[in-house]
């Protein structure tokens, strides 16, 4: 039985629903990665500590919930008691059992974006061909960005149950965040990189008429050293014009602005959520009943929306690539609704400790084919690499790039 104020239990419930979608896509995500021999992986790690993440806010809503009343004075005895604590100021008065859940989801944001900024890192320089030639520098670092993030995650945790830290609110600030947003400003930092990156590269394709055929559409060309174009088929009559927009059915660009998007927003909430605080506990530690009232029933519910909201972020940005979509179609679409088609053939398994593990996909083409591919609307992290790797390469004037024809793309299956 709820003990929350009335008008707040539906609040309440559009929060734990929402909590609920989140562990359910968060579920969803790490089956995807276990499927396709990723279990390893960075996704997949900061899919783990997403669904704890999400587990132990569910448990705390239900006990928070629950016992609403009893909590809030066993809480405003805690305060009186420790208000000049920091840890108490900033975990809002929560002791015992709801402090043990508050620190572990703390432990849980570090390190997802800890390993998003090192999975950011070692995507980034895939792209540039930093690992072309220094494989072993490569295999050094995939193993330590899975174990540093974790070592520096435990000190800080650590260093916030000490007295010298519990005594000033500026320091346990700045020990609670310094790796986490630092990790989420790098990650911004890079994301928006990557996409710089990609956005040029489409940039430099061009549209081409075939009118010899009567019909338009993508076709590999080659350009030659001093600007030429040559290709196998028939004479060609070219007209020169740059696609209308970079962005024409983009799916990888929108997915990494989601995350950049909420990786600010996560940044912002890590911070802004705990400096009111400061002035509640000390509110508390004064007054004689503890505030039992909607108002801030309501602010406690909502806080809990930005904890639990990377358990669907991550299925977004890294579980709607087009190779997860065509196996949750396969999964969970009936036959008798599924739209005829070839199916793709099925992926080796491969080591989760591969360098290029994490940024290539379970079914990756053939090399020739990526500039065709990447126009089938489905974009996939790996394919902005090995295009990219293709720009930055010395052969760039001798692969093939890309021309837009509707005949063709209708007679190639997807």
């Amino acid at each position: 039985m709820s003990q929350l104020p009335a008008g707040t239990v539906g609040d309440a419930v559009g929060v734990l629903l929402f909590t609920f979608i989140c562990l359910f896509t968060n579920i969803l995500l790490i089956w995807l990665y276990w499927i396709s021999h990723e279990r390893l992986s960075y996704v997949a790690l900061i899919a783990y500590f997403a669904l704890l993440c999400t587990t132990s806010s569910i448990i705390q809503q239900i006990y928070n919930y629950t016992l609403w009343n009893d909590l809030m004075w066993a809480q405003l005895y805690y305060i009186k008691a420790n208000y000049n604590n920091a840890d108490v100021i900033f975990n809002n008065g929560n002791f015992g059992f709801m402090r043990a859940l508050a620190v572990i989801r703390l432990f849980c944001y570090i390190i997802e974006s800890s390993y998003l900024m090192t999975y950011s890192i070692h995507m980034v320089l895939t792209i540039y061909g930093y690992w072309g030639t220094r494989r072993s520098a490569e295999r050094v670092y995939v193993v330590a960005s899975r174990i540093v993030p974790f070592v520096l995650d435990v000190i800080t945790i650590g260093l916030l149950q000490t007295s010298a830290v519990q005594s000033s609110f500026l320091a346990y600030m700045i020990v609670a965040n310094v790796q986490a947003v630092g990790s989420c400003a790098v990650g911004v930092i890079i994301i928006s990189v990557i996409i710089r990156k990609y956005v040029n590269t489409k940039l430099s394709w061009r549209y081409e008429s075939a009118s010899s055929r009567n019909s338009k559409g993508w076709k590999l060309l080659f350009r030659s050293s001093d600007g030429s174009k040559r290709d196998s088929g028939p004479p060609q009559i070219q007209i020169s014009r740059t696609l209308p927009t970079v962005f024409d059915n983009n799916w990888l660009v929108f997915r990494l602005c989601v995350a950049i998007v909420l990786i600010s927003a996560f940044m912002v909430a890590s911070v802004v959520t705990h400096l009111p605080q400061r002035d509640d506990v000390a509110r508390d530690a004064q007054a004689d009943q503890p505030d039992l009232g909607a108002g801030r029933a309501r602010s406690n519910i909502i806080g809990y929306i930005y904890g639990v909201t990377p358990g669907l972020a991550i299925w977004i940005v890294f579980g709607l690539t087009r190779t997860f979509r065509q196996i949750m179609y396969e999964k969970f679409v009936p036959r008798r609704w599924r739209l005829k088609g070839p199916k793709p053939p099925p992926a080796p398994p491969r080591s989760p400790w591969s360098p290029s593990y994490d940024v290539q996909s379970p079914n990756a083409r053939s090399r020739s084919n990526v500039a065709r591919d990447l126009m089938d609307a489905e974009y996939q992290l790996d394919d902005i690499r090995r295009i990219a790797r293709r720009s930055s390469s010395p052969e760039l004037m001798t692969v093939p790039f890309l021309v837009y024809d509707p005949a063709s793309s209708q007679s190639r299956s997807d």
